[in-house]
Order: structure tokens, then sequence, then C-alpha cells
């Protein structure tokens, strides 16, 4: 069977910089305090969590350790009360996050409502929601309708956002609004693998996603390979590989979500290359 390997593929940018932020921290302070995943990937997490990040509920449970910031960007209320508590605070937010963060408020800034293009639950669009006053989310074409557009309004995007979703959205919205400025702010590791997935799925047999579930790129990769591909599968470990998938396969693509590091995929493509590959 012949494997293909996105280009591409796992620890995007800003993953990268939280991920070495935790580990100089961990050098330096032992333990760090963390309110949630830094990251959305169990491997990267457990890994850390053996070397002395903690898991904390609430700033209360901090106490005297350094505290660190998600790469997703933080409700900014929490961080004011943490720095009111005296906290040490470490920030492990993507620069590309702060960007939006940026980017919304200048368009707040400019009198527009802001119409906030994600996932409103998702740590990163509940950050950038925070930094609002009354901004509007919008997930799917349908939501557009019940959103109260302005005539003057600014979009901003979750940064990894499905480029098709966001492209069905965006011409709803202008048509609802006199002046609307739109920043694209998804972000260019997102645009690249999305690009790449679309020639994967469809020049190979099978696809397989290598990603946390809970990682909200990783599941928009392998629902653009699904559409394109219906012997598409999403694992997060070589544990979730059923060898009856490639039963007639002749050539398989491989990618993995921002968050999923390099241990991991080639964990994964030595396993099937031991087994199948060319």
């Amino acid at each position: 069977m012949k494997i293909e390997i996105a280009e591409h593929c796992g620890f995007c940018s800003g993953v990268k910089n939280a991920v070495k932020l935790a580990h100089e921290a961990l050098e330096k302070y032992d333990r760090v305090a963390v309110l949630g995943d830094l990251v959305h990937n169990k491997v990267v997490m457990d890994e850390l969590r053996e070397k002395g990040l903690v898991y904390v509920s609430s700033l209360e449970d901090v106490g005297a350790l350094p505290l660190l910031l998600r790469a997703h960007g933080t409700d900014v209320r929490l961080m004011l009360r943490a720095k009111e508590m005296g906290l040490n605070i470490i920030d492990g937010t993507c620069p590309l996050v702060r960007d939006i963060h940026k980017h919304a408020r200048e368009l707040e800034d400019e009198g527009r409502l802001v119409v906030v293009i994600g996932d409103r639950d998702h740590d990163e669009v509940i950050g950038i929601v925070s930094r609002l006053k009354d901004p509007c989310v919008v997930e799917s074409p349908e939501d557009v309708c019940s959103c109260d557009i302005k005539q003057r309004s600014g979009v901003v995007i979750q940064s990894t956002q499905r480029i098709e979703n966001v492209q069905k959205i965006l011409p709803l919205l202008l048509t609802r609004s006199r002046d609307c400025r739109i920043i694209n702010t998804i972000c260019e590791p997102t645009r690249r693998n999305q690009s790449e997935i679309v020639s994967i799925a469809k020049n190979n047999d099978c696809v397989l996603v290598i990603g946390d579930p809970a990682s909200a790129n990783s599941n928009r990769l392998f629902e653009m390979a699904s559409s394109l591909n219906d012997r598409s599968y999403l694992v997060a470990g070589r544990n979730d590989i059923d060898t009856s998938w490639f039963k007639g396969c002749a050539s398989l693509g491989i990618t993995a979500g921002a968050s999923t590091p390099d241990l991991l995929i080639n964990d994964i493509v030595e396993y099937i290359n031991n087994i199948y590959g060319e």
C-alpha cells in the first residue's frame, strides 16, 4: 500500500509556542497550574502532567503556583481576576489568536457590530467574545437570520474555522449590512491543512486524520475528508486503528491536526508501514 503524508501536518506554531512555554516553566518552577487543556491533545497533556503540570478548576485552586494560560485564549475577565489576585501569569495564548482579539476590538472601536464566525462554546471564541461589548456569534448560515445585524458591521473568524462554512456565511452577512468590514483571521496553518486534505482525500483510497477527538481543527479535517472520501477515519492513536479499514486499499493518505505531536504521527506511520507500507 502506498502511503502519502501531508506536508504540513502536526503542530502549528501556536501549539509549539504553548508547549515550549510549558516545558520552560516546568523546568524553572517544577509545578505549574493550568485551567483546562493547554492544547487539545491527550498525549501532549499526559506528558506535561507527568512533568508537573497541574490541572485546576478555579483561580482559587492555583495557590502559589504559576498559572499558564492556554493556547486558545482566555476569558478576559478571568485574566483580570488573576492579575488582581497577584498570580504569576505565563501567557501561552497563540499570537495569531491575540491578533484576533486586537482586530475584534478595532472593529468595535469603529462603531461596528462585531460578528464572530465560530463555535460559540469553543475556548477561542469565548475568549474573543469576552473582550467585546455586544458581539454576535454565528456558527452556521442558519444563525445569520437570528443575529441583529447592524448597518455598520465587522467580521472576525475563529482561527480554525472550516473555510467552506465561512464562504457560505459571508454572502448572507453582506446582504444584511450596508458597511461590512471583513478581517480574515483564519490562520495560515488551517488554510494550508484544509487545502492539503482536499488533495489527499481525492487522490487516495483511504484517509487517516490523526488527532484528539477534542481538537476542533482535527475534527474539521476529518469532516472535510469524509465529505470527499467515504473511507476516512479519525484516530487518536494506533489503538484506534482497525486494520479491516484498509482492505483493498492501494493508497492511504495521512494528515494530522494542529495539536498532534510528531511522535504520535511517526508512531502511526511506522505501525502502518510495518504492516502495509511500500
